[in-house]
């Protein structure tokens, strides 16, 4: 179970569900409605203002129980009845509502309880004055009521007949809650926290006690539900529930004050409700959190393997481990040992030793938790996994070393022909070539030579072969389900790779361009991906946003890709680490690693979870007016009624987002296709007379099958504009009239018209003459001001177009985002001059004022035409990529791209001009800070082309700050 809070804007008292699936939740605000998506505070109800108590009959009526305007009830979203004090009920203050199988309803009063019968219509027919202000009732299936008062007593009643009474007999108990079972038991929670069972007899005793259960430690228990042969229990910490007569604690977080009573959805859900903290969903999710439940400290995890039978996981701040027999930390020598090192990779061997790559202490060998050696402790190893013959492949910051018998054999560096030694990753293809992915010098293709016992540099395979990126962070071998074809993915820094190393094996390999071929595979949607797992048909790719989950076959294809996200809405705590290695159990059992813990979920099983879905007409409106539309009875419009707008409803609880089909059968060519989240109205003007059905219907995740439809029938009564021969005398006017009108305007207007057009040529022209004026002079009023910049603007907007030329942009688009770089900083015009051009270290408070010229900026520009979106530009700038940027903190492509062109260039010109309080930095400095940045705060693709500027000499930083100081005229700051 994954816990996920959904809140209402107040503070919730109950909780109940309708048969068309919808949630009513009553609080002091008034009574809400839910359907999954939004909670609307329902204030046309007049009589319902404060609710305490809900209540649902089989029937579908919600009984709703106010604090001080006495009983509703509402059938079909409308209130058919109200029953206050001044109709017969003891008092307005209602707090407990059931109904008997005599099919009469008892309501618990702030005075008595009364019995209410709806036959002849709604009234009073006999009230108790003994039962006051009962707080909690329940109906059994043979005839009896129990109600618990505030005072703490526990009744069970037969229509009028007080059948038990628990202070008559002897009982020192004081009472909180009650609920019979399935199979008759009355379950009554108590004062002590306690929950006592009672079975029913025939005999004079009435009730007999047969066991008492203890919900340590829930304090004050508030009530008691039956769901799904569980009891679940409200108090006022947390929440429980009861199987078979054993308690067991729901983990509900934060959530843990005040929970007064839950209910359960369609779907199978759990919703609670607090009067402090509002409402809690809880739903069923493929993913397991391993790392909290075992009471580990939160670190940002890089790897995880099992080792003796437990979980180990390797953390920025040490070594952790679960026991997997208790789910509690592990503490032992190795991980004492390890205590604050950063662990970067852990792999567990044949013979069930661990191995283990660290930042600071070398390759560690584990053969138990107390026995274990270091090797190389210099080197800052990064990955480490074992080859076929068990020797052993350790990456590091200084290339590949090459372990047997925890002895370095070899190593493959810089002067074997690595052109790049920090090594991200490695694997053993099925032909024995090893696989070394550098954090920028390709792929380097490594073989042993068996006559020599020793292994060498092949070949390095790079972008000019074909790959997407020189960063290489992960290579796996390909298998068409079981069987190898000689294939490699590769997860490189912008995408995803294929290599297909024909038929040459490692041994025979030679590195000639003939022998392999290199494919982007660019039908895949995301280009931030970490790992990639093949599983059965399918391929499960980890990324920063998520798994995603893809078809192999498609995937290779080429062709359009369907694909399923995994992501914080289905249920992934956190996000996914990048460059981190995560153990897969053979049971299919995937342990993630996280930015702060661990988690797990099973690739067999990770879509099992399947769900209903509930689709109904929320309304029809017709000239503004809401028509409420009910299932099985046709809705018929007036004649008269030109426009009606369609509100369908997807009433859905799950992590899921469905996708929507509907149309209006004879109207609509082709379905209106959407996900749940986008889904709107549908408008209809001029609808001929006659019957058509509306179809709703839920679809699968590529959109090409029905899973499930709901169908309406709306009907349009005839008027006489709906016979043929009405239409042909309109028609037959129309042109008569149309045409003497034609004639007569024509002939008036004609010189009037081409006169108009010659202004209006004239303006135009005038109008883009004054918009690139105005262009300049506010760049200019904006350099003027910040003294710090130095023709900032100019040079920020030439890298931009240089990037943008790169990218393929036209000339006009080329032109756009010249112009919005001159003015993507004209938003300092409101920063005052004392922070604009302040020489020192800025104020954490002076940084946020500053900070908000991008704010102000795209105020200013949000509505210049001129330029299109060249408002993102001025507010999305410093905006990055992984999301740590302002003013939004958008991330990845959620940033416009010429918002994130203007951000690089802008960083670039910052790091590689003079400032007041700064000299400009070197080119190798700036360079390595872009590539370190690379993916962090720039796109890593933008990276690589900046970079290529620089290398073919097209970006010229010297002649570039010339061209600026000479357009402005300023002198020269270098």
């Amino acid at each position: 179970m994954v816990v996920k809070s959904e809140t209402n804007g107040g503070r919730a008292n109950d909780i109940a569900s309708t048969n068309d699936g919808i949630l009513w939740i009553g609080t002091y605000e008034g009574l809400y409605r839910h359907n999954g998506q939004d909670f609307r505070l329902m204030n046309e109800f007049d009589s319902i203002k404060t609710v305490r108590t809900l209540y649902v009959d089989d029937e579908g009526r919600l009984f709703v129980g106010t604090n001080d305007n006495g009983l509703s009830i509402i059938i079909n979203e409308k209130v058919m009845n109200v029953l206050e004090e001044k109709d017969g009920l003891p008092a307005d203050s209602v707090r407990s509502i059931t109904r008997g199988t005599d099919g009469l309803y008892y309501v618990g009063t702030a005075e008595s309880l009364a019995i209410l019968s709806i036959a002849d219509g709604l009234n009073v027919v006999e009230t108790l004055p003994q039962i006051q202000t009962a707080i909690s009732m329940s109906a059994s299936e043979n005839g009896l009521v129990a109600a618990v008062t505030s005072s703490g007593k526990l009744f069970v009643l037969n229509y009028t007949d007080i059948v038990f009474d628990s202070e008559k007999k002897g009982f020192n108990e004081k009472f909180t809650a009650a609920v019979f079972s399935a199979d008759g038991r009355l379950f009554a929670a108590t004062e002590s926290n306690r929950i006592i069972i009672f079975s029913i007899s025939d005999s004079d005793e009435g009730l007999s006690q047969t066991a008492s259960i203890a919900c340590e430690p829930l304090r004050h228990i508030n009530s008691l539900d039956f769901f799904d042969d569980r009891i679940f229990v409200c108090a006022d910490d947390g929440a429980g529930y009861l199987e078979k007569e054993s308690f067991f604690m729901l983990e509900t977080g934060t959530f843990n004050n005040s929970i007064d009573n839950m209910t359960e959805d369609y779907q199978g859900n759990l919703w609670f409700t607090s009067s402090r903290l509002g409402v809690l969903k809880m739903c069923e999710t493929s993913f397991s959190e391993i790392y909290v439940s075992g009471e580990l400290p939160a670190s940002v995890v890089n790897s995880t393997a099992f080792f003796k039978n437990n979980l180990y996981i390797g953390t920025d701040d040490g070594l952790m481990a679960i026991n997997m027999e208790n789910g509690k930390a592990l503490t032992n020598k190795l991980t004492k040992s390890l205590s604050a090192t950063r662990i970067r990779c852990l792999t567990s061997a044949r013979d069930g030793s661990l191995w283990i790559a660290t930042k600071s202490h070398g390759l560690i060998h584990a053969k138990s938790e107390s026995d274990f050696i270091t090797i190389a402790p210099s080197h800052q190893f990064r990955v480490v996994i074992e080859l076929f013959d068990g020797t052993l492949a350790a990456g590091s910051n200084d290339g590949v070393a090459f372990v047997k018998n925890e002895r370095i054999l070899q190593w493959i560096s810089e002067k074997e022909g690595l052109e790049n030694t920090i090594i991200l990753s490695l694997s053993e293809t099925d032909d024995g070539k090893i696989l070394a992915g550098t954090d920028g010098g390709g792929l380097a293709v490594i073989s042993l030579d068996s006559e020599a016992d020793s292994f060498s540099l092949l070949r390095l395979i790079k972008r000019v072969d074909g790959l997407a990126s020189n960063v290489i962070l992960r290579t796996i071998n390909d298998r068409n389900g079981t069987v190898p074809t000689g294939g490699v993915f590769v997860v490189t820094g912008n995408g995803l790779c294929y290599i297909d190393f024909a038929d040459s094996d490692g041994e025979h390999f030679t590195g000639l361009k003939n022998e392999f071929f290199v494919r982007t595979l660019s039908n895949f949607p995301y280009s931030n991906n970490y790992d990639l797992i093949l599983y059965d048909k399918n391929v499960f790719v980890l990324s920063s946003a998520g798994i995603f989950v893809v078809n192999r076959e498609e995937l290779l294809s080429g062709e359009s890709l369907d694909y399923e996200l995994l992501d914080m809405k289905k249920g992934l705590r956190g996000s996914l680490t990048a460059n981190s290695w995560n153990y897969l159990a053979e049971n299919g059992d995937l342990y993630l690693s996280c930015d702060a813990g661990s988690s797990k979920f099973n690739l067999n099983s990770y879509d099992k979870a399947k769900h209903s879905y509930r689709m109904q007409l929320k309304n029809i409106i017709i000239d503004g007016k809401n028509h409420i539309v009910q299932k099985d009875i046709p809705f018929v419009i007036p004649p008269t009624k030109g426009t009606i707008e369609i509100v369908p409803e997807i009433i859905n609880y799950s992590i899921n987002t469905p996708l929507i089909s509907a149309y209006l059968e004879g109207i609509d060519e082709n379905p209106a296709v959407m996900l749940q989240s986008k889904l709107t109205s549908l408008s209809y003007s001029n609808l001929p007379a006659g019957e058509y059905r509306f179809h709703i219907a839920v679809l699968d995740s590529k959109g090409k099958n029905t899973l499930e439809e709901t169908v309406y029938t709306i009907s349009k009564s005839f008027r006489i504009s709906d016979n043929w021969w009405f239409m042909v005398y309109i028609v037959g006017v129309a042109i008569l009239a149309i045409a003497w009108l034609t004639w007569f305007i024509t002939t008036i207007l004609q010189e009037k018209r081409l006169e108009k057009q010659k202004s209006e040529i004239e303006a135009i022209r005038q109008q883009v003459r004054m918009g690139n004026e105005t262009i300049f002079s506010i760049a200019n009023a904006v350099e003027a001001r910040d003294k710090r910049t130095g023709r900032h603007s100019y040079r920020v907007a030439e890298y931009a177009v240089l990037i943008a030329r790169e990218l393929g942009f036209s000339e006009e688009e080329q032109t756009q985002i010249r112009r919005t770089g001159l003015l993507h900083d004209i938003g300092k015009i409101g920063v005052p001059d004392a922070i604009l051009n302040k020489t020192s270290r800025l104020t954490d408070e002076e940084y946020e004022i500053m900070k908000t010229h991008t704010l102000i900026g795209g105020e200013i520009l949000k509505d210049f035409t001129l330029i299109p979106h060249v408002d993102e530009g001025a507010r999305f700038h410093h905006e990055h990529y992984d999301g740590s940027g302002y003013p939004n903190g958008l991330k990845g492509e959620e940033i416009p791209l010429n918002a994130r062109i203007i951000g690089i260039a802008d960083a670039f010109d910052a790091m590689t001009a003079n400032r007041i309080y700064r000299k400009a930095l070197s080119l190798d400095y700036t360079i390595e800070e872009m590539k370190k940045a690379s993916g962090k705060q720039f796109d890593p693709g933008l990276v690589e082309i900046m970079l290529e500027l620089l290398e073919n000499g097209k970006l010229n930083v010297e002649k570039t700050f010339e061209e600026s100081v000479n357009a402005g005229g300023v002198k020269n700051e270098k």
